[in-house]
């Protein structure tokens, strides 16, 4: 048998076990409601031609780094020694 195969009759197995009416309702609810936007002819996303970082974190609803913010904790903190300083402390 293959992986799908094995997968279905793992499942119906597991769906064969539940003895609660309402579990029951639930996932059949969920078939249902998947089957839908598939037999919708749900299209899958086209690829895209150009990465671009920005608009993929912008997709998954990730927020970027608030550039204000940090520069005004930057300005706030007032770090008076040289940078190469502070980057040769770190390789101590």
């Amino acid at each position: 048998m293959n992986g799908l195969a094995e997968q279905k009759i793992a499942f119906i197995r597991e769906v064969s076990e539940i003895e609660d009416e309402q579990t029951l309702s639930a996932l059949i609810a969920a078939y249902l409601q998947i089957t839908a936007k598939a037999k919708a002819g749900a299209k899958p996303k086209a690829i895209r031609k150009k990465f671009d970082a920005e608009a993929i974190r912008h997709n998954r609803g990730r927020v970027g780094h608030d550039k204000d913010k940090i520069m005004s904790l930057i300005r706030e903190m007032d770090i008076q020694e040289p940078i190469e300083q502070l980057l040769s402390q770190l390789s101590k």
